[in-house]
């Protein structure tokens, strides 16, 4: 394709998507010439874009306008040979993704077209130019003039609490020079040893619609206040706002952007969303603070107060960098925000503990998770892998209060290896193996069928492909299920060579959805300490997933419409969508010997299902897959690429 951008000028980024016939961007963003984005010397450029069979529009678009191709005499379409463009895919293509598909393109001959088309289209997503940094990122996206910068509308007020330890630190004396600048001159009041006031009585002194929580050495941005006060308006006031934040060295220079999800329970437990400017509601603080001696111990403590009181959802997102934390910038010590978590869950919640480290971690309470727990296991029962796989899970559980059920689905009866296999497993005593009847294996129907028979207080869905690294995976997962608002719990699960294969599922990832962490190494902790620190999330998945069974069936079990692939998501997005919290637990770990038993979700005669269970997924969760509220929309949609920065961010970039 041949594009003349000669009308807009130089220094712009632009880029291409594709959409279907249900407005969906299924190519994510192509980039004209990334090399040379800064500085366009050129007014036509040549650009290899997969055109995939669904998509019915193509837009070209820069970061301050879009523009209907269609309806543009600046661009012509010319076609290159499909040899000639495959190639220039397969050369960008990233090596996660050749392996993928060198690993799941040869399970019949018929599927090597369709694997090859989604490597393609997975590669044209989001090409970027290595060069791209945070500081490309700022200058194109964090860009705010000097004067208004927001719609003309009515604004919350803002004042200002301040913590300091040393009231002659340069850090306090930053945070100061930083509040100075901003608009509307706003209030503000320090608290320090040797103030003796309490954050109550300077909250009582501070006359304002909401308080921004600050500590010393956190500096504003000239814009944050004028711009908190505008999305404050814009979300309908939350009883709580939560912005982002970055690092900022002495010189100026920005690095380490904390780009986060919207709060919520799980993730607020470990601390690492109680740092950055919050804005709170002075009323709320009136009402739910307490004595505090730090920001992060205020903003976590009323957080967690304010959600005991119930009533949700009470706090927001506002997806701007807000806040730059300096070198100097003073930490509330663990043990205090331990302190205030403990406190927390004294008889209510997830059945954990914290541990005082940075950032919290946690140990299961003494006799906590211990509810009885019957496991569906859908299988062939003709592979020796799968054997080992129940076997290993039965014999490396320490739940006490545990029973597995196994179903073979298929039109005829076990046959002599299937039922040696199940003679093996029955010698367990708290081990079923059954026998379904129907013509093609559906697995929501398997584990339906089943469910429908427990009396047990949860329901694992379990693969026959996975198995116990820790004992203890079953009661982590159940401890957190003792939360009376979580429905649903999912595992961390790992790919043999001890890689992530399962951290989560995030929507709109690489098309409807994906799992988060994909190939990461287990040992590292991942972006915001996301692979290893428990967290809502829109959806996990039912390789390891533990959910109340009168959850189960107060929503009708797993979808039958999808047989193989997609019932799990559709199911936590249900359960979500019903009030419930969907949570990844990592600290619940398992190996994935990833479709050993019935193989890819869509080879053979599952193939023709795809496409078909794709545009299910789109059109009745479009707005999650569109934004996903536990994702950044300042982080990308790729896959392999999730927490690295969005280029365009999914945020309103024109409304400043």
């Amino acid at each position: 394709m041949r594009v003349d951008i000669s009308a807009y000028g130089r220094g712009a980024l632009f880029y291409i998507n594709l959409l279907d016939g249900n407005g969906f961007n299924i190519s994510g963003n192509v980039f004209l010439k990334g090399g040379e984005f800064l500085r366009i010397f050129k007014s036509t450029f040549d650009v290899v874009v997969f055109i995939q069979n669904n998509a019915e529009t193509l837009r070209l678009l820069s970061i301050n306008k879009g523009i209907d191709v269609s309806a543009s005499s600046g661009v012509r379409i010319q076609a290159i040979g499909r040899v000639r463009a495959s190639a220039c895919l397969l050369l960008r293509a990233k090596r996660p993704a050749l392996s993928q598909f060198l690993q799941s393109a040869f399970t019949g001959p018929a599927s090597l077209p369709r694997h090859l088309r989604q490597l393609l289209a997975t590669t044209a997503r989001d090409v970027q130019p290595a060069r791209w940094d945070y500081g490309t990122w700022l200058k194109f996206f964090d860009t705010w003039p000097e004067g208004g910068n927001s719609p003309d509308i009515a604004r919350a007020s803002i004042a200002y609490l301040v913590f300091a330890r040393d009231a002659s630190s340069a850090a306090l004396a930053a945070t100061l020079r930083s509040l100075a600048v901003q608009a509307g001159n706003p209030a503000y009041a320090v608290l320090d040893p040797a103030a003796g006031m309490a954050p109550h009585d300077a909250i009582d002194k501070l006359h304002a619609d909401y308080i921004g929580i600050l500590q010393a050495g956190e500096v504003l941005p000239h814009h944050a206040t004028r711009t908190a006060a505008c999305q404050l308006e814009q979300l309908g006031r939350p009883e709580i706002a939560v912005t982002d934040d970055d690092h900022i060295a002495l010189d100026g220079a920005r690095e380490n952007p904390q780009l986060k999800p919207t709060p919520n329970h799980a993730l607020m437990l470990s601390g690492t969303l109680s740092r950055g400017l919050w804005l709170v509601k002075r009323s709320t603080l009136l009402e739910h603070g307490s004595a505090a001696d730090w920001a992060e111990e205020l903003r976590l403590s009323v957080w967690l107060a304010r959600r005991r009181a119930g009533d949700d959802p009470f706090s927001r997102r506002i997806p701007y960098i807000l806040s730059h934390r300096r070198p100097d910038a003073e930490v509330a010590p663990p043990d205090v925000l331990a302190a205030v978590v403990e406190r927390h869950l004294d008889g209510q919640g997830p059945a954990i503990l914290p541990i005082a480290t940075s950032p919290l971690t946690f140990r299961i309470k003494d006799g906590g998770g211990n509810g009885s727990v019957t496991a569906i296991i859908p299988s062939t029962l003709r592979k020796p892998e799968s054997l080992r796989c129940i076997q290993e899970i039965l014999t490396g559980t320490d739940h006490p209060n545990f029973d597995v059920r196994v179903v073979v689905m298929q039109p005829d009866p076990l046959d002599e290896i299937q039922a040696a296999a199940a003679e093996v497993l029955q010698r367990f005593p708290n081990v079923t193996v059954s026998w379904l009847e129907a013509p093609a294996f559906n697995f929501s129907k398997a584990n339906n069928d089943i469910a429908a028979s427990l009396a047990s207080e949860h329901i694992l869905l379990l693969n026959d492909d996975v198995a116990p690294i820790r004992p203890d995976w079953l009661r982590w997962m159940a401890a957190f299920l003792h939360d009376p608002r979580v429905g649903i719990v999912g595992a961390r699960l790992l790919y043999p060579d001890d890689t992530i294969q399962h951290g989560g599922v995030i929507m709109g990832l690489s098309g409807p959805c994906d799992h988060a962490h994909r190939y990461l190494p287990a040992r590292e902790a991942g972006y915001m300490g996301r692979a290893v620190l428990a967290q809502e999330l829109s959806a996990v998945t039912a390789a390891c997933m533990l959910v109340r069974r009168s959850l189960y069936e107060r929503l009708g079990g797993l979808d039958e419409n999808y047989p193989s692939a997609f019932n799990d998501v559709d199911f936590a997005l249900r359960a979500g969508e019903a009030g419930h919290e969907i949570l990844y637990v990592p600290q619940a770990e398992l190996h994935h010997y990833e479709s050993q038993t019935y193989g890819s979700h869509y080879a053979g005669e599952r193939e023709a299902f795809f496409e078909e269970e794709v545009l299910r997924m789109r059109t009745r969760w479009a707005d999650v897959c569109a934004a996903d509220p536990f994702h950044n929309p300042n982080l990308a949609l790729v896959s392999g690429s999730e927490w690295q920065l969005a280029f365009p961010p999914r945020t309103d970039i024109l409304g400043r």
